[in-house]
């Protein structure tokens, strides 16, 4: 048996490097090279394989005698028409480092470069108009390259003067010329965030280990299977596809309903998938107009990142809740086994979603407010907020998590050789960079970006600007009020404890040993210091002893709650809905398929998840350290209405 064993973990580990090498290829094909393929018809008689941004900025103008002028640039073979400058009056040495640049969009740059026309047009209040020079440069070959990288240089032109036979010059110009891609084809996502290169081949070392092997080779296989499945049925209904568990998890009193009760949309908002990311305010009791009274915010900001043209998406949201405090509940009594406390703590009720649109300007930047009055519109923005919601949990809340335990992956399996730190972190790293390689990544075509309403920019600017906000020098926060049904703080306090004490024992155990080969850890803090996005370098520097216990115990308890919590919650409801037209401008069918396409992500997730080999507590042969499951289960009374200990993942490679 052992031996049959042994040639399947072989045959599976085969597998896992072909498809590696298969990867490889795509996922070069779906950045750089697909591109290069997309152009390839161009190739022969164009210099740029992707359309460019050519950027004329003029820096200085001087004349000999005074002169009343504007500028006009053009650029010949340009899809953008002439820009004309601001007038200069009697001008001799002007300055334009304030003027605005000009940007011109070439989709075609033919063999012989691009060619560029500064024209200083001579005004004259009584007759017209006249043009009194041109000059003329040449970007050529040598600076627009492989049309993949952004590069500039500047000219000092002459000025000369036209209709004269002696070529008077009278004057010169100075201005840079920038050429670089557009924005829409920066697909180098790894440059823009601290993820691994798919251009590189993953070392040995970083091979998911025999645990990741067990599940993984049928779990593609499965997710392949389910999404296409799910998509070939068109226009059906994709909730009945859902295993019963999960139709369960997703009605209420076990009917599947299209309308959300204010109860489950409250119960979600508290300890829903999105909830690691949501943080209520309390603040002072407000009042506007005819909505109610509130005492609670929880806002979302989602406004800088690019969306699709036909979706209804908000820039700005904010579910305003009422807390309803129970005379009967005795805060200085609070205790765990005090059910008749538990039975008279505080209501949270939603009065009303306020959001605004995308669009900006005029009404459209106003706050739209709906009242919680039970009619068609309220239950309509429920579920559309919960769209917001689940684009936001599959483009940072999701994606997010698995990419902030792979920033410090990478930089300690970059650096550390003999440290005995990986003993503690690296079961936490199993498989982690592969996966996020595989299906994690921002893809141009990839089902993320059909499903959601965030372009593939959109997805990059969005975690362009969550990790420029991480640090490892973070704690659980709680909401100070105790709410009926709030379970998620308990938990989160509960696990953060938990991994605290874990870690801390290990040190107490392991301090010395790592000490003496403290110099890898420098290097992997300089590493974090490099590539992190924070401007705040020290974010995530790694100082001392102290500051590698509180990374460590950061890494795990991402790795181990924080990924399981939003992978194992985002089904509850949040995906009935994915995106919304606007205007009609996409079709029912069209968003039927949306829908269709977001439930299958999910449920291409779900349903191979038993065969994952990695539960800290369920599996006995890939079980987590015993240590880590000793402390889950003291504090297990207070994880599971949460969350089922079951349910933790010692790796976030699903």
């Amino acid at each position: 048996m052992e031996f049959i064993n042994n040639k399947i973990n072989k045959v599976s580990r085969d597998f896992l490097l072909s498809l590696i090498n298969f990867s490889d290829k795509q996922a070069r094909k779906a950045t750089r090279k697909e591109l290069l393929d997309l152009y390839l018809d161009k190739k022969s008689n164009q210099l740029n394989l992707i359309p460019m941004i050519a950027t004329v900025k003029v820096i200085r103008t001087i004349f000999n005698d005074p002169l009343n002028f504007h500028i006009e640039v053009e650029v010949e073979g340009s899809n953008t028409t002439p820009q004309i400058s601001e007038s200069r009056i009697k001008s001799f040495n002007s300055s334009w480092i304030d003027d605005p640049k000009m940007e011109f969009l070439m989709e075609k740059i033919g063999n012989n470069g691009i060619i560029i026309n500064l024209k200083i047009i001579k005004e004259n209040k009584i007759l017209f108009n006249s043009t009194e020079s041109i000059i003329s440069v040449k970007i050529g070959k040598e600076i627009i390259g492989n049309s993949m990288e952004k590069k500039s240089i500047k000219f000092l032109e002459p000025m000369v003067e036209m209709m004269t036979e002696t070529e008077k010059v009278i004057g010169n110009i100075e201005f840079e010329v920038t050429i670089e891609p557009i924005s829409k084809f920066g697909l180098r996502y790894w440059d823009r965030l601290p993820v691994f290169d798919p251009d590189l081949k993953i070392p040995k070392f970083a091979m998911p280990s025999d645990s990741f092997v067990h599940h993984d080779e049928f779990n593609e296989i499965i997710v392949a299977f389910v999404i296409v499945y799910w998509l070939l049925r068109g226009e059906k209904n994709s909730m009945e596809m859902l295993p019963p568990n999960i139709q369960t998890r997703s009605a209420e009193n076990g009917v599947y309903n299209s309308i959300v009760s204010d109860q489950l949309f409250t119960s979600r908002r508290l300890n829903g998938c999105n909830r690691p990311y949501n943080d209520f305010i309390r603040v002072e009791s407000c009042k506007e107009n005819n909505y109610g009274e509130w005492n609670y915010e929880l806002r979302l900001d989602l406004s800088g990142y690019e969306i699709k043209q036909d979706v209804w998406f908000p820039k700005e949201t904010c579910c305003r809740f009422k807390l309803i405090e129970n005379e009967n509940f005795n805060a200085a009594a609070d205790d765990d086994n005090n059910e008749n406390n538990k039975d008279n703590e505080n209501e949270l009720i939603i009065k009303s979603i306020a959001y605004k649109m995308n669009d900006g300007g005029g009404d459209d930047d106003q706050w739209v407010v709906q009242q919680a009055d039970d009619s068609k519109e309220w239950n309509d923005l429920k579920v559309k907020y919960m769209m917001v919601e689940f684009n936001y949990n599959i483009n940072w809340g999701h994606v997010g998590v698995h990419f902030i335990v792979e920033m410090y992956n990478m930089a300690f399996y970059r650096n550390i050789i003999n440290n005995p730190i990986k003993q503690l972190l690296y079961p936490h790293f199993d498989g982690v960079i592969f996966n996020n390689w595989l299906v994690v990544r921002p893809m141009l075509d990839g089902v993320v970006t059909q499903a959601a309403a965030f372009t593939y920019e959109g997805q990059v600017q969005i975690q362009q600007k969550k990790f420029s906000q991480l640090t490892y020098k973070w704690k659980p926060t709680s909401i100070k009020d105790k709410i009926k049904g709030h379970v998620y703080d308990i938990a989160n306090n509960a696990i953060w404890d938990a991994i605290t004490e874990y870690v801390d024992e290990w040190f107490l155990e392991n301090k010395q040993e790592v000490l003496k080969s403290w110099n890898e850890i420098e290097l992997v803090s300089n590493d974090l210091v490099q590539h992190c996005l924070n401007d705040d370098k020290t974010a995530n520097e790694i100082k001392n002893i102290q500051d590698l216990r509180d990374c460590s115990i950061f890494i795990i308890y991402q790795a181990v709650f924080s990924h399981a919590y939003i992978h194992w919650k985002a089904w509850d409801e949040e995906a009935k809905a994915i995106i919304f037209n606007q205007d009609g401008a996409t079709t029912k069918k069209d968003i039927k398929y949306y829908e269709n396409l977001g439930n299958a992500i999910e449920a291409g997730v779900q349903y191979p998840s038993p065969y994952v080999r990695q539960y800290p507590i369920l599996d006995v042969e890939f079980g987590g350290p015993e240590l880590l499951q000793k402390k889950i289960w003291k504090y297990a009374h207070k994880i599971n209405p949460a969350i089922s200990i079951g349910s933790l993942i010692m790796s976030p490679n699903i």
